[in-house]
């Protein structure tokens, strides 16, 4: 198969996905997360960064941070073009990657004042 053969065949299949799905980094205190980067498909090809739920869906979004989709609607949760919703994907997922080590080191400081 040639490159240009394999480009398309790229390209039907990017045209068939409907999310994507970024790992929160594990920062050692165990468990998985992940932010899902779903499509909306209308006249326009639009993202939201998501995180992931069934129901209660919250989107990021720019300077506010996690929203139901419910409370700010669906233009401004899909507000993104694909390639920009994976990049911000990715800074959220450190985002929280972050928050929940130092939430886990929080509690385990507490156990350990507990202790003494």
């Amino acid at each position: 198969m040639s490159g240009v053969d394999e480009l398309e065949v790229l390209q039907r299949q990017m045209a068939l996905v409907s999310e994507f799905r970024v790992p929160v980094p594990d920062s050692g205190a165990g468990g998985y997360a992940e932010i899902v980067v779903r499509r909306e498909r209308t006249d326009v090809d639009r993202w939201a960064v998501t995180d992931g739920a069934l129901t209660g869906l919250r989107a990021w979004v720019a300077g506010e941070g996690w929203q139901y989709v419910s409370d700010v609607g669906r233009k401004v949760a899909y507000a993104h073009e694909r390639d920009g919703a994976l990049a911000l994907a990715l800074q959220v997922a450190e985002i929280e990657g972050a928050c929940y080590g130092a939430e886990v080191d929080a509690l385990r400081a507490e156990d350990q004042d507990g202790e003494r």
